[in-house]
């Protein structure tokens, strides 16, 4: 029995007053990998806690679009697997608590998956980003060194560009280890915890996450699941 079905069963059993319908590759096993997530739409009229959902692996990532109609919760557990979930009702989902560089952890997340599915537009795309999250950091680290942010030359700050730079030219694949997210992401705790001591860095969630998709031994099997329409 794979993941995605137990969990599946798992957050359904949970909240009896919600409507549970899976999606995606849970019902499609056949197109399922290691780096295949959960998809479920949620129809709810209450507020749904976050920890009902990521269960006893807990919340490590997130990123959460809201609209007047509906929620898109996309969710990275502290084991390396995901979760999406699209809610509709007048139910949302409730107790959520970012950590202080939760957007870095979740692009990190996402280019790490699309490097390994063989995606490399966005992969790379999402890539860059993170190194230019880097070198955002390197800027303020400049500021705080020189006292201001008007700056007029360069520094010696300036080799932090050529190290974000170099990060760039690391091949797009999800091995060998550490890839270029992992590095990346290595780097980014580098600077940040120059910036801000009291910072702490978590990668073993990604390194997870990567562990998953790269194995030979993931658990595919989802049979049993019918997929519901609507």
């Amino acid at each position: 029995m794979g993941w995605q079905r137990t969990e599946y069963e798992r957050i359904a059993a949970a909240l009896p007053a919600v409507a549970v319908r899976p999606h995606g590759s849970v019902v499609l096993p056949d197109a399922s990998d290691g780096w295949s997530d959960l998809d479920l739409k949620l129809t709810a009229d209450d507020p749904i806690p976050a920890g009902v959902i990521s269960g006893g692996a807990g919340l490590w990532a997130y990123e959460d679009v809201r609209t007047p109609t509906r929620e898109t919760l996309r969710m990275v557990l502290r084991d390396g697997r995901r979760i999406d979930l699209t809610v509709s009702g007048a139910g949302r989902i409730d107790g959520l608590q970012p950590a202080p560089d939760n957007d870095f952890r979740f692009i990190a997340a996402m280019a790490a998956t699309k490097i390994g599915r063989g995606d490399l537009l966005i992969g790379g795309h999402l890539t860059l980003e993170l190194i230019r999250s880097c070198l955002v950091v390197a800027m303020q680290l400049r500021d705080r060194d020189l006292g201001t942010t008007i700056h007029r030359r360069g520094s010696d700050r300036d080799r932090d560009a050529q190290q974000a730079m170099e990060l760039a030219t690391v091949p797009l694949t999800a091995t060998p280890r550490p890839n270029v997210v992992e590095q990346v992401a290595r780097r980014y705790s580098d600077w940040q915890s120059e910036l801000d001591p009291a910072y702490r860095s978590d990668w073993s969630p990604l390194e997870a996450l990567i562990d998953r998709g790269t194995s030979k031994s993931w658990d595919g099997a989802n049979r049993g699941i019918e997929q519901v329409e609507g």
